[in-house]
């Protein structure tokens, strides 16, 4: 876990925060909306991200979900004649290869965080069949973000870092 500075941890955690509200805002309940949740919950961790600079944290989580999120987007509105489930796991891999560019030139990303970004990305891909009225809703995921900001905002005022947290 890093070791964050309770002020770092505060603004990203007010990112996170106000980013949810605006991504439930911007993509709804609208199923036809649907397809933008990686890409815009990806712009919302890049929010963060940027609010931390370059050591800051979350460009692991940013960019594998902008890589995904672009490959639906493409999907969605180019059409491509190629399977979607590969095209899913391209633009994730692509923003993981990103991710490794970033870290060689100084960004604080974690291989870690970016493994478990495509892992965790595509266990919601897996899981969706069996529990669509909850994983496929938007609003599912600006909750879940804005419980990581939430979690971030406590902290942060609290003045607690990483380093200070129990570990399992």
């Amino acid at each position: 876990m890093s070791d964050r500075p309770s002020s770092l941890r505060l603004r990203q955690g007010l990112v996170l925060l106000a980013g949810a509200v605006i991504f439930a805002l911007v993509v709804g309940s609208e199923p036809g909306r649907f397809f933008w949740v990686p890409l815009g919950i990806g712009l919302v961790y890049l929010a963060a991200a940027i609010a931390g600079g370059r050591r800051g944290g979350y460009w692991a989580t940013a960019v594998v979900l902008l890589g995904w999120g672009a490959a639906v987007l493409w999907a969605r509105e180019g059409r491509p004649d190629l399977d979607f489930s590969g095209l899913y796991l391209l633009g994730a891999g692509a923003g993981a290869t990103v991710g490794v560019v970033l870290q060689r030139r100084g960004f604080a990303v974690d291989a870690l965080g970016l493994t478990a970004t495509v892992a965790l990305a595509g266990l919601v891909l897996a899981l969706a069949p069996q529990w669509p009225e909850v994983i496929e809703e938007a609003r599912t995921y600006a909750l879940l973000v804005g419980l990581v900001g939430l979690v971030n905002v406590v902290l942060g005022a609290l003045g607690r870092r990483s380093a200070d947290l129990p570990t399992a």
